[in-house]
């Protein structure tokens, strides 16, 4: 008798049902795929764009202007791009999406942060080129050109990425922030007093000097860096017996956290340094507020809580103190100084406080109107690299 290699026909209608089911279940995937993106599509027609993440804590890419040029050179698909990644509808759900799946299959980087020892965030720092970080150079030692008669120092703060790097998983591709600092100081006038507090972190490293989920130092590594800027700077620096130190919270979860979409099993603690001897006014003057204190307690509320230090950034801040009225600081920053200013109130009559990333107005009128004597540029160098601010230094 002929054998046949016909399936049993019970075998058959099995698989004969099971690929119907693959059709029907990918119809439906497809269908469910497509109305998403149709509602988000629709929805993202309609919607604002947000100008800030208060989730990341940083500012979100604006809508690019199309010109010929930008289109040639590329910059006009590279900003586009970046701008549809940041005003993505629902941006936040996908990327906690994101973070619980590469937690989950074992990564130890996700959205640009790396997960490090102890539960230790540490953000990735991939240098700029060298052409970029030349005119930001070229920026600083114009300004100084034309500004001479001040006193000026430029201060660049490493983050954890170097000053904690035995945190970071093995064998992390990530570039040297001392190579970095190097550089800026062998490129900047050498009038120009450089301050680099690398070391004296560093042999502090095993302090609580850089919050675990935000890419901030915290009070006490401020508190090491103003120790170096008096040390440079020939100041006597305040002992830290001098401040009162007093915990504000200790459930911050912060920027780096936000940007991988987790939130850290171990929340950050909040420490403020302050003498009620220190009497200050405050006058952010863009809001036209004023204030006898540099912290904002309402921030503990938020879920940026860093912004109990002078309430986040400001384009001009003015604070007057009791100390010598002579002594007028010109402090150009980004967020690392919010930290920083309760030590300077001990050491000058009135410090202006300039964050170029949102000040419009005349530098040079603000400099000639003030009395000015002192300039301090403040820069974390994972800011100063990426952000380009500094080059509006000289447009006023």
């Amino acid at each position: 008798m002929k054998k046949t290699n016909r399936k049993p026909y019970s075998i058959y209608m099995k698989e004969k049902n099971i690929r119907k089911f693959n059709r029907s279940l990918n119809a439906i995937i497809t269908i469910v795929f497509i109305g998403v993106i149709f509602t988000i599509t629709i929805f993202g027609i309609f919607k604002n764009d947000k100008e800030f993440s208060e989730q990341e804590n940083r500012n979100l890419s604006k809508k690019p202007e199309f010109t010929l040029k930008s289109f040639v050179n590329r910059d006009f698909s590279r900003e586009y791009t970046s701008y549809i990644s940041d005003q993505f509808p629902g941006r936040n759900i996908f990327v906690a999406i994101k973070g619980n799946i590469d937690k989950l299959v074992g990564k130890n980087k996700s959205n640009n942060v790396y997960i490090g020892k102890n539960n230790q965030l540490i953000n990735n720092f991939k240098e700029e080129n060298q052409e970029e970080t030349n005119e930001k150079i070229k920026a600083i030692n114009d300004f100084f050109e034309k500004h001479k008669s001040l006193s000026t120092a430029f201060m660049l703060v490493p983050t954890a990425s170097k000053v904690l790097e035995e945190k970071l998983p093995k064998y992390a591709p990530i570039d040297d922030e001392l190579e970095y600092i190097d550089k800026l100081q062998d490129g900047l006038n050498s009038n120009i007093k450089f301050i680099n507090p690398y070391k004296n972190l560093y042999d502090n490293r095993d302090k609580y000097i850089y919050y675990k989920t935000d890419h901030h130092w915290t009070s006490k590594g401020a508190y090491i860096g103003y120790r170096t800027m008096c040390s440079e700077l020939g100041l006597i620096a305040k002992d830290e017996d001098y401040f009162t130190i007093e915990k504000v919270t200790d459930s911050f979860s912060g920027s780096l956290s936000s940007k991988i979409g987790l939130e850290s099993k171990e929340a950050d603690e909040v420490e403020v340094y302050f003498n009620t001897n220190d009497k200050v006014l405050v006058n952010y003057i863009t809001e036209q507020k004023k204030s006898t204190s540099l912290f904002d307690s309402t921030a503990l509320n938020k879920k940026d809580k860093y912004e109990v230090f002078t309430g986040g950034n400001h384009p001009l801040i003015n604070i007057k103190t009791l100390q010598d009225p002579e002594k007028k600081l010109l402090i150009i920053k980004d967020s690392y100084a919010n930290s920083f200013l309760p030590f300077l109130t001990s050491h000058y009559g009135e410090i202006n406080v300039v964050d170029l990333r949102y000040y419009a107005d005349d530098l040079e009128k603000l400099i000639n109107d003030k009395g000015i004597t002192d300039v301090m540029f403040l820069y974390n160098v994972n800011t100063f690299n990426e952000d380009d601010s500094i080059l509006n230094l000289n447009d006023y």
